[in-house]
């Protein structure tokens, strides 16, 4: 009996469709040579699209920004003057703030201004606009939206003592801006720049080491040390020049924030480290003369400046990628 083998026979060949195939007319079916001439135009063309693009991005950052045919060219593709963060500063808006201060410089030449150079005027308008990018991102990070209550009573007094067909004729001349146009490219940042500057003033974990650098100073003139002497050497205030003395100061002339803690010094006293908007600042009453409205005091002054917007900025630029296209230094 022949032993049982382990390889399997070979399957039954699977019976041939009955559908017929309808054969491929040879005109239809596509001429190696013709295929070819195709790919070959799809290659030539995109190359040549690459080529172009290249071309016309090297014009536009090679030749000066204010050449017309730049102009044209911004004003159909958007290319960025500056990259600040994820935020593009687009040409389009550089072109805008040059056209603006040419207008200025146009009308002021008639009253024998001189215009900077293109390149300083370059620069120039590069730094506000990388600012105006920086605090914008900052406004975002901190919650900040502009309040248009402010702006309006910002616009408000901007316009104070004109009418708006004089005010409106005053910009056109001076920028060959609209009423509007002024609304939206100085006032709005501007409000919005003095929203952030409150905030980071406000800000008591930001202000801690500009606080407790007053503290020490107020520790050391407490333990014995000479006003003078500690305002001179630790003072930011013009006064340190000469001990912090700032002369007599008519009380009516004191800013509310700091009144109740001079009242309340005697002629000698110095008081404890008090926070304004700006700076912590300790004072020293040398002498009272006056009552009521006439009030006179002679006070000293050690200042310790708080963090300032322009510093929080210049921080933040210095950590995020500010790339400049136009207007490097």
């Amino acid at each position: 009996m022949e032993p049982e083998s382990n390889i399997p026979s070979e399957p039954a060949a699977e019976p041939v469709s009955a559908v017929p195939v309808e054969p491929i007319d040879p005109g239809l079916a596509p001429k190696p040579s013709l295929l070819s001439s195709k790919l070959l135009r799809g290659t030539v063309i995109g190359a040549a699209s690459v080529l172009l693009l290249v071309g016309t991005t090297s014009f536009v950052y090679l030749r000066p920004p204010t050449d017309a045919a730049v102009r044209r060219i911004v004003g159909v593709v958007p290319y960025p003057a500056a990259v600040v963060g994820n935020q593009a500063i687009s040409m389009r808006a550089f072109l805008d703030e040059r056209d603006a201060l040419n207008t200025y410089f146009q009308t002021t030449a008639a009253q024998g201004g001189t215009a900077p150079t293109e390149t300083e005027i370059t620069a120039n308008i590069m730094d506000t606009l990388v600012h105006k990018a920086a605090v914008d991102q900052l406004a975002v990070q901190n919650g900040v939206t502009v309040d248009d209550a402010r702006v309006d009573e910002f616009y408000a007094q901007a316009t104070s003592g004109t009418d708006e067909a004089t005010f409106a004729a005053q910009l056109t001349q001076m920028f060959g801006w609209t009423p509007d146009e002024f609304r939206a490219r100085v006032v709005k940042p501007v409000v919005l720049a003095t929203q952030l500057s409150e905030k980071v003033s406000a800000d008591a974990g930001r202000q801690e080491a500009r606080k407790q650098k007053a503290q020490a100073a107020y520790d050391r003139v407490a333990a014995g040390e000479d006003f003078a002497a500690v305002a001179a050497e630790q003072s930011q205030d013009s006064s340190a020049q000469t001990g912090g003395d700032i002369g007599y100061v008519s009380m009516s002339d004191v800013p509310d924030e700091w009144k109740d803690d001079i009242y309340a010094l005697g002629t000698g006293d110095v008081s404890p480290v008090v926070e304004g908007q700006d700076a912590f600042m300790i004072f020293k009453l040398t002498d009272r003369t006056g009552v009521g409205d006439a009030e006179k005091v002679q006070l000293s002054l050690i200042s310790i400046p708080k963090e300032t917007l322009d510093e929080v900025v210049q921080d933040y630029l210095a950590t995020t990628r500010v790339w400049k296209l136009i207007g490097r230094t």
